[in-house]
């Protein structure tokens, strides 16, 4: 009897202990801390005045580079390209010019430029074909900086920066004078064609890079290198070769793809409507499977969640609403509550990006849950 007593005490003493850290708040090492998804209502920010803004890249300042088909942020006429304070207004000071559409935004490793790409021939009025550097603070353009594509479909469609290099794709068939084709990297400061032997038979919709320097590519291509590789597929940074990862599981060109930060996911959402989640380390199969009513266009992936955003309206296999935007489980793709209520056009969402504990979003959305909010928001409560 005395040993249940001890027993049976020792548990009361343990409930109290958990209860009193709870009430403190406070979290044991090595336990993982809560996560949330966000906030169905984004916050007050400035709204945008156009058809829609494709991308958007969020710098250490909190300052936010947006590009797309637009003429107005807030009050300020805009073509194409602007900036939102961390505060939620316009940048006031931050006015370049293009007379075509951007698709396309990355940043140089210190923060000090902002690449673009797109379908334009001018930047600030003067020649520069789908692909420009401006200057992060003032956006004037790089002098000396320069690296037009070339060919009969030669608008660039994603870009992304890992340490010195700008990783450009889309579908042209030369960059720079050289003959080069969907797949090239550039020098992020000079803007010279590096030699990277990597070669793709179809169009690249979707570039990133992992923290080991696996660069993912997502589009039209069957074959890397002259291995097949349906649709998505990792390439060596130095060799140009294709990594070992062949997907299974996905039967249409690759829309957009995500990565988890510490490079083990790979998201990916195709054209005949399905999202696949790959642990590339694991496996070719995909490790869950999700089909929602409409095309995903963006990947934001947090700790425990990977969000997506498009155009679809919800998920037929467990009859969710989603309008535009959802929140999976990363590792299960289950579905979470979240849902903004978005209204819009133009193809709902394009982009997502996460910072520290916010979400943003960009697209051709207008309003949320009735409330006006135009082709950008952001949302708390991410962390």
């Amino acid at each position: 009897m005395a040993t249940v007593f001890v027993r049976t005490r020792l548990r009361t003493l343990l409930v109290a202990m958990i209860g009193l850290v709870a009430m403190l708040g406070l979290v044991a090492p090595g336990l993982p801390s809560a996560h949330a998804v966000p906030t169905d209502s984004p916050v007050d920010t400035v709204s945008l005045r156009g058809e829609v803004v494709y991308d958007l890249a969020v710098l250490d300042s909190g300052r936010v580079i947006v590009g797309g088909r637009f003429s107005a942020v807030g009050a300020y006429p805009r073509s194409n390209l602007g900036a939102i304070l961390a505060n939620g207004n316009v940048d006031p000071d931050f006015a370049p010019t293009t007379n075509g559409d951007v698709h396309a935004i990355a940043v140089s490793t210190n923060g000090n430029r902002i690449f673009i790409g797109g379908a334009f021939t001018e930047v600030n009025g003067q020649p520069r074909h789908n692909l420009a550097a401006i200057d992060a603070v003032t956006g004037a353009l790089i002098r000396g900086w320069r690296a037009d594509t070339a060919g009969a479909n030669p608008a660039v469609r994603s870009l992304a920066v890992s340490g010195g290099r700008l990783y450009v794709g889309g579908k042209f068939n030369g960059i720079d004078g050289f003959d080069k084709q969907k797949l090239a990297a550039i020098d992020a400061r000079y803007g010279h064609v590096l030699h990277w032997a990597t070669w793709l038979n179809g169009g690249v919709n979707e570039v990133r890079v992992a923290p080991d320097g696996t660069v993912w590519v997502g589009g039209e291509f069957t074959r890397i290198r002259g291995q097949s590789r349906p649709y998505v597929g990792g390439i060596d940074p130095v060799t140009g070769q294709p990594t070992g990862f062949v997907a299974t599981g996905n039967d249409s060109r690759i829309i957009t793809l995500g990565l988890s930060a510490d490079g083990d996911w790979v998201y990916t959402g195709n054209n005949s409507n399905r999202v696949n989640a790959y642990r590339p380390s694991q496996s070719g199969a995909p490790v869950w499977t999700r089909r929602p009513d409409g095309n995903t266009q963006g990947f934001a992936v947090s700790g425990t969640h990977v969000y997506l955003c498009g155009h679809m309206k919800g998920f037929p296999d467990d009859g969710s609403v989603h309008r535009y935007f959802a929140a999976l489980d990363r590792s299960t793709g289950a579905t979470a509550a979240w849902d903004p209520r978005a209204t819009g056009y133009f193809k709902g969402c394009w982009s997502l990006a996460i910072d520290g504990g916010d979400l943003y979003a960009v697209g051709g959305f207008t309003r949320f849950d009735g409330v006006t909010q135009r082709l950008f928001a952001k949302f708390g409560g991410t962390a």
